[in-house]
């Protein structure tokens, strides 16, 4: 009985380790504030990316209420079938068997869109590809237009820029109406999962680390990375550099207490040529 104990343990010991469903970018929108764009959750790759519109709708208010706590909210969606549409971008180097999840919500008293699909386009490719099975109707709730760990196809794993948008597809709205340009849409809980496709490799930007502290801070920063920093770019919330320059080291001090309170993504390029990111919060 041992001996055959001792096989048991032996043979589960040798199998591989299974791979887990890693988060590889997540927006929650828990703030209610311009911050939110950004991604609040995933591998250091994804926390600079942000979600935007295109096609010509309004910009978009991150303080409408979410399906837990806020969302992102647009208007201006009339005459937008097959053109105007939620976009984000994530990167999925090294990772495959992805999923993407996702909540919709059409306005109530200025219903918006009602039919909607997500595509996708890596992005090198000059063309958009539906994604099965993400044909969506869209009503004044949170529990119809729900994308659940829907499977990505394959030629969305191993990308380092991938392209994923949520386009509506008739000019109809939630009530069966034209969409007007007051009409509502609601987007909340955006989250993608992969699984490392070899897990002897490190995760992407995970090799080398960017450490920013304090963080918070109020006046000052030190930056630091086993790779020597060649240069650095710091970007507010909305994408636009607030501060650049040349500098050489493992551990490089800024002084940011010029900048107005709130979310920024420090960029910072290496002896290497590896461009690494991490984000850090100014307070008064």
């Amino acid at each position: 009985m041992k001996q055959i104990l001792l096989f048991i343990i032996v043979f589960l010991l040798s199998l591989p380790a299974s791979r887990s469903q890693v988060v590889l970018a997540r927006w929650t929108f828990p703030t209610g504030n311009q911050t939110d764009s950004l991604a609040d959750g995933g591998i250091p790759a994804n926390l600079d990316k942000a979600i935007h519109t295109e096609g010509g709708t309004s910009a978009i208010d991150f303080s409408k209420n979410g399906f837990t706590t806020k969302a992102a909210q647009a208007t201006d969606w009339n005459d937008g079938a097959d053109l105007k549409c939620w976009v984000v971008e994530i990167t999925t180097t090294n990772y495959d068997h992805l999923t993407i999840s996702s909540k919709q919500q059409s306005g109530g008293n200025n219903p918006g869109p009602r039919d909607w699909k997500v595509q996708y386009r890596p992005a090198a490719a000059s063309f958009w590809t539906d994604v099965p099975n993400t044909t969506l109707e869209v009503q004044n709730d949170w529990t119809t237009g729900v994308l659940d760990s829907v499977e990505l196809p394959e030629e969305c794993k191993n990308q380092a820029s991938l392209f994923i948008r949520w386009v509506m597809t008739s000019n109809t709205n939630s009530i069966g109406d034209p969409v007007a340009a007051t009409g509502i849409s609601k987007i909340d809980d955006i989250v993608f999962t992969g699984k490392l496709i070899n897990t002897a490799l490190a995760e992407p930007d995970q090799a080398i680390r960017l450490s920013v502290y304090p963080n918070p801070c109020t006046s000052q920063i030190t930056v630091t990375s086993a790779d020597p920093i060649t240069s650095l770019i710091v970007t507010d919330a909305s994408g636009q550099v607030v501060y650049s320059a040349d500098r050489f080291g493992n551990e490089i001090t800024l002084e940011v207490g010029q900048l107005p309170a709130g979310y920024y993504i420090l960029r910072a390029t290496t002896a290497s040529s590896r461009v690494i990111t991490a984000r850090f919060f100014r307070m008064d």
